[in-house]
C-alpha cells in the first residue's frame, strides 16, 4: 500500500514539472517576439547634485585637571605627618606634611659652627696684617731717616774738606814765605822748617778728612739699602698676610654656602602645596621612610578642565587652535558646556589619529576621569554627497560600495570617525559622468572628481561637481566620454524636483 501511494505521488510531480516547463517556454518566446529592437544607446539614471549639511561628529574623551603635579620628597627621611586626604582642597603654599629633620638640623648646626671658626680665622689673619703693616711703616720711616742721614753726612764731609783744604793752602803759603825769609837770613832755618812741617801735616789732615768722609757716606748708603730691604720684606709680609685673609674669607663664603644648603635641605622637610587645587591621590602614608624623589601626593588644578580626544587626520584641516567646541558630560546629562581647542598635536599615532586638547571652564563640580563627548563647532558648509555607485575608476571599472564601515579606533567617534577613515586601497580621485546640457541629444561627459568622507554608501565630493549639476547615478553598461544615453523614467530633472 505504501509503495503504491509513493508511485502515485511521483507520477503527479512529473506531470507538474512538464506543465511548468512548457508554460515558461511559451512566455519567453512571447517576450522575445514583443521586445523592441536593440540599439547603442545606454540607459542611465540621472540625479541632480544637492548639498547636504554634515552632522557634527562626536568624539569621546575623559576630563582631567588643567595642570597636574606630583609632590615628591626632596630629602631622605621618615614621613612624620601628612595632613590632607583625597578630595581636600588646598591653597598654594599650604603645609601638607612634615618629614623627620633631626639629621638635617644637626648638619645645619655643624655647618654654622665651622663657619664661625672660619670667621675667627679671618679676624686673626686681619690682626696679623695690621701688625705687619706697622712694621712696614717703621721700615719706611727708617728708610727716610737713612736717606736724610746721607744728606747731612755729605754736607758735613763737604764742610770739613773745605776747611782742611783752606788749612793746606794757608800752611803751604806760610811755608813758602818763611823758607824765603830763612834764605834771606831774616829768620832762622828752624823757623822755616817748622812752617814746612805744618804744611805737610795740613795736607795729610785733608787726605784723612776726605777718606773719612767717603767711609762715612758709604756706611750711610749701606744703611739706606738695608732700610729699603727691610721695607720690601715688610711689604711682602703684608701681601702674604693679606692673601691669608683673602683665603680665609673664601673659606667663610664656601662654608656659608654649605650652611645655606643645609638650611634649605631642612626647609625641604616641610611639604608645601605648589598650586591651588585638589588632592587627587595619596601615594605615601605616615611612617613611611621616603627617599629623595619618592612620590607623596598627586595634586590637580581644577580651575579649568581639559579633555583630550583622538581625531582623524582627515579632519586636521578643519580644526584650529582657539576653535569653539561643544561638550556634554554623562555626569551632567542636562547641561551643555563650551570649550576651546588649546593644542593640536603634530604627532599622529599608528592609526593616524591626532590628540586634540580642549579646555573648558569648571563650575567647581567637574572632577577628573568623567566621560566627555566633544563636537567641534564649524562654519556651515554646503557639501555635495552622491551614491558611491556613481563613481568609476580611471580604468572604466565601476567602483563598488562595500557596504561596510571601517572599525572605529579607541577614543574616536564610532559613527563619525569610522566613516571618516578611508582604507589605504581606496584612492582620493575617481571618474564621474555628468549630463551635458548643451547637447541636442542626451550625452555624458567624464569628469575627474576629488573624494572626501564616506558614509552609509554615500561619498563626499570635495572638488569636481557643483550643486545643481546632473550626474549619472547608475547605468546599464560602463560609460565612456561623449557616450549617447537615454534617461530612465526615474531620472531627476530641474522641472520635476
Amino acid at each position: 500500500m505504501f509503495f503504491n501511494l509513493l508511485a502515485l505521488r511521483l507520477r503527479l510531480l512529473t506531470v507538474g514539472l512538464v506543465i511548468l516547463t512548457t508554460a515558461c517556454g511559451t512566455v519567453s518566446a512571447s517576450d522575445e517576439a514583443n521586445a523592441p529592437p536593440t540599439s547603442d544607446v545606454i540607459a542611465v539614471d540621472v540625479a541632480i547634485a544637492t548639498p547636504n549639511k554634515t552632522q557634527s561628529a562626536i568624539y569621546t574623551g575623559t576630563t582631567a585637571p588643567i595642570r597636574e603635579v606630583l609632590l615628591r620628597s626632596q630629602i631622605q627621611g621618615q614621613l612624620q605627618r601628612l595632613s590632607v586626604k583625597v578630595g581636600d582642597r588646598i591653597q598654594q603654599g599650604q603645609v601638607l606634611g612634615q618629614q623627620d629633620d633631626d639629621v638635617l638640623t644637626g648638619s645645619v648646626n655643624e655647618a654654622r659652627a665651622q663657619r664661625e671658626a672660619q670667621v675667627a680665622e679671618v679676624a686673626s689673619a686681619r690682626s696679623q696684617v695690621g701688625a705687619v703693616s706697622t712694621q712696614v711703616e717703621q721700615a719706611r720711616l727708617g728708610l727716610v731717616q737713612a736717606k736724610g742721614n746721607i744728606l747731612q753726612l755729605q754736607n758735613a764731609v763737604r764742610a770739613r774738606t773745605e776747611e782742611a783744604r783752606l788749612q793746606v793752602r794757608q800752611t803751604q803759603s806760610d811755608a813758602v814765605r818763611l823758607t824765603q825769609l830763612a834764605k834771606d837770613g831774616a829768620i832762622s832755618e828752624q823757623r822755616a822748617e817748622q812752617a814746612r812741617t805744618q804744611a805737610q801735616q795740613a795736607q795729610q789732615n785733608l787726605v784723612n778728612i776726605q777718606a773719612s768722609g767717603i767711609q762715612e757716606i758709604t756706611q750711610a748708603q749701606t744703611a739706606v739699602k738695608t732700610a729699603a730691604q727691610v721695607l720690601q720684606a715688610a711689604e711682602s709680609q703684608v701681601a702674604m698676610e693679606q692673601g691669608t685673609v683673602d683665603a680665609a674669607q673664601m673659606r667663610v663664603l664656601a662654608q656659608q654656602s654649605v650652611l645655606n644648603q643645609a638650611q634649605k635641605q631642612r626647609t625641604n622637610a616641610v611639604l608645601t602645596a605648589p598650586l591651588t587645587g585638589i588632592v587627587m591621590e595619596r601615594l605615601a602614608e605616615e611612617g613611611n621612610l621616603l627617599q629623595a624623589g619618592d612620590e607623596v601626593l598627586r595634586l590637580g588644578d581644577f580651575k579649568q578642565v581639559k579633555v583630550i580626544v583622538q581625531v582623524s587626520e582627515r579632519l586636521l584641516s578643519q580644526l584650529r587652535v582657539g576653535q569653539q567646541t561643544q561638550i556634554t558630560l554623562d555626569a551632567f546629562p542636562q547641561r551643555n558646556f563650551s570649550g576651546k581647542i588649546t593644542r593640536i598635536s603634530p604627532l599622529a599615532n599608528s592609526a593616524r589619529l591626532l590628540p586634540v586638547e580642549i579646555v573648558m571652564a569648571n563650575n567647581g563640580k567637574i572632577g577628573s576621569g568623567l566621560l566627555a563627548r566633544v563636537s567641534f563647532v564649524q562654519p556651515q558648509q554646503q557639501r555635495v554627497w552622491i551614491p558611491e555607485t556613481a563613481l568609476q575608476t580611471n580604468g572604466g571599472r565601476r567602483r563598488p560600495s562595500t557596504g561596510k564601515a571601517p572599525q572605529a579606533s579607541p577614543g574616536s567617534n564610532s559613527h563619525a570617525d569610522s566613516a571618516a577613515q578611508k582604507p589605504d586601497s581606496i584612492e582620493n580621485q575617481a571618474t564621474l559622468f555628468v549630463l551635458e546640457t548643451e547637447s541636442p541629444e542626451p550625452r555624458v561627459a567624464s569628469r575627474s572628481v576629488v573624494l572626501g568622507e564616506r558614509r552609509n554608501g554615500q561619498v563626499e565630493i570635495i572638488q569636481g561637481l557643483s550643486p545643481g549639476e546632473s550626474f549619472v547615478s547608475r547605468s546599464s553598461e560602463p560609460l565612456k566620454d561623449q557616450t549617447a544615453v537615454s534617461l530612465s523614467a526615474i531620472s531627476e530633472s530641474p522641472e520635476n524636483r
